[in-house]
């Protein structure tokens, strides 16, 4: 089976079938978390806000990262015996991850209207909270690079 040559370029996918290596790990969680803020914002600023209201509950995406993450997370703390499952928890934790960091300044430190979503202190802790999980990352992967 051939892996698409970006995969290969990355580092996703090892000669091995073990568990991610580091690098591999800190791909696999920082591109998803990066590019998902990236989407979020774009599509906040660029399209506008809209908000799901599912059985007339407001669904932040904030809600919808913490559904994401959890899982991933209690998988990866069980190690998965899959490769796939443990590459796609990862990717799974990025997206949870950015999702939350993403919102949390938005609910903390405004008045959650839809003005606030494309506010300055919203977009600002948004990439302060992203950036800070970023070096966390990069620091952990320092820690146990191969």
């Amino acid at each position: 089976m051939g892996y698409p040559t970006s995969f290969k370029i990355l580092g996703l996918l090892g000669d091995h079938m073990d568990a991610p290596t580091p690098k591999q790990t800190l791909l696999l969680i920082l591109l998803p978390m990066l590019g998902t803020v990236l989407c979020l914002r774009l599509y906040l600023h660029l399209v506008r806000v809209q908000h799901l209201y599912p059985g007339g509950y407001l669904v932040h995406h904030l809600f919808v990262g913490i559904l994401i993450e959890l899982p991933a997370a209690f998988i990866l703390a069980f190690r998965a015996r899959n490769r796939v499952l443990a590459f796609s928890a990862l990717v799974a934790l990025g997206i949870g991850s950015g999702m939350i960091l993403d919102e949390v300044t938005y609910l903390v430190a405004t008045k959650a209207s839809d003005r606030d979503y494309v506010s300055r202190v919203s977009l600002g802790g948004a990439i302060g909270f992203v950036s800070l999980a970023a070096i966390l990352l990069v620091g952990i992967y320092w820690v146990r690079r191969d």
